[in-house]
């Protein structure tokens, strides 16, 4: 969920949204063209990206299509394989290898956190796996908190788990049973990961994830500040900067990513994220009982635009329908991923931005329509803008 790192943005935000001016656009030659995806990607750029990349995978085969440039300084384009920190779509990837567990019999999704991680957090004995999961343990984010007002400078630190979840102790925490995006509870997930594994997390997403969807290009760094293979330069716009002055985007590639870790530090790229949504709704990676538990979600405040949120999974609420997989958001990149309920169509785009003003709606609306171009074959209009307009 967008667009901080602990994600979020208001409906009233959103629906702000406009499709703006063109700029040059590359694509794939052997797959034909989605329609209208052309204009999404430059209306993306024109309403704030430096530049974006989106890949399609389905039957017909791969489609991959950019817009802008990779590096404000250099007016490179962006590279069709480019990697990019994909923030919180880390989150899927966590919470299937909690799945797995769970159909080992290793764990239960109800039992209370503080069972297999006593004293790590107050209230542990209370706060269940699937609550972690699906943010309603009513944990604050402790990237709310004042140390990580300025990614120039928390990004060169390095966190242990520990000290992020006492920075998120220090915080009011938010109603218990009610949605509450937590980026908390996902440390935590992480830690559990490795309690009940006697493994690193990032081994574990190389044994569970990684190497069985085919994803040969993701890893999890715990401290490395660096992004592996080609990349675009991530920027972001400092708190206050006026997006409309010259150099008011940062750049903000190397980063110490420890804060990140099982929340939102994976670095992968479009095409392994299309290979991820594949295997995982293919049922290649948790069982289909658990599968249908993870697409069941709660009411977020970000509805009607991204309406649920289940066990590491949101949903995107399309003209067609609910289409599921997840949103991530950390200084440099700003990525959605979705698929159909089958994982046979599945779709990735990055933009090399994090920006939290008010105008980044219109971006992440952009981008919003360029996802229901090709999954829906029309231009997106919130509910309630379709009948207005008829």
């Amino acid at each position: 969920m967008f667009p901080t790192s602990g994600k979020r943005v208001a409906v009233a935000v959103l629906v702000a949204a406009a499709l703006l001016s063109p700029a040059p656009v590359s694509a794939q030659a052997q797959y034909e063209e989605p329609g209208g995806i052309r204009e999404a990607l430059e209306a993306t750029v024109a309403a704030g990206a430096p530049g974006v990349l989106v890949r399609i995978d389905d039957d017909r085969g791969t489609w991959i299509g950019s817009s802008g440039t990779a590096d404000l300084d250099t007016r490179k384009p962006v590279p069709r394989e480019a990697r990019f920190r994909v923030a919180s779509v880390t989150k899927s990837m966590v919470a299937a290898i909690v799945l797995q567990l769970v159909q080992e019999g290793r764990l239960s999704l109800d039992e209370p956190i503080g069972k297999r991680l006593p004293g790590q957090i107050d209230g542990g004995d209370q706060i269940t796996v699937r609550e972690l999961l699906n943010h309603t343990g009513g944990l604050a984010t402790y990237n709310a908190a004042a140390e990580f007002a300025d990614p120039e400078q928390y990004g060169k630190r390095t966190y242990t788990p520990q000290q992020l979840i006492d920075e998120a102790e220090r915080l009011p925490s938010p109603e218990r049973g009610r949605f509450a995006y937590s980026n908390t509870g996902y440390i935590l997930l992480g830690l559990l990961v490795e309690k009940v594994t006697g493994r690193e997390l990032g081994a574990e997403l190389d044994r569970r994830i990684f190497r069985p969807a085919g994803m040969t290009r993701s890893y999890l760094p715990e401290t490395w500040d660096g992004i592996r293979g080609p990349h675009a330069t991530g920027y972001h716009l400092p708190t206050g900067a006026d997006p409309s002055q010259p150099g008011s985007l940062r750049p903000i590639t190397r980063l110490n990513p420890s804060f990140a870790w099982a929340a939102y530090g994976v670095v992968s790229d479009a095409r392994d994220l299309n290979r991820f949504y594949q295997a995982l709704f293919g049922g290649r990676l948790v069982s289909q009982k658990l599968l249908t538990q993870m697409r069941t979600g709660v009411t977020t405040p970000q509805a009607p635009v991204f309406p649920r949120y289940g066990l590491g999974l949101e949903s995107v609420g399309l003209t067609c329908g609910e289409m599921w997989g997840a949103t991530g958001s950390i200084p440099g990149y700003q990525t959605f991923s979705f698929a159909d309920a089958t994982g046979k169509r599945r779709m990735t785009l990055s933009v090399n931005v994090q920006r939290n003003d008010r105008a980044v709606a219109h971006m992440l609306l952009a981008a919003v329509d360029a996802f229901n171009r090709y999954f829906c074959g029309e231009p997106y209009e919130l509910p309630g803008e379709a009948s207005k307009s008829r």
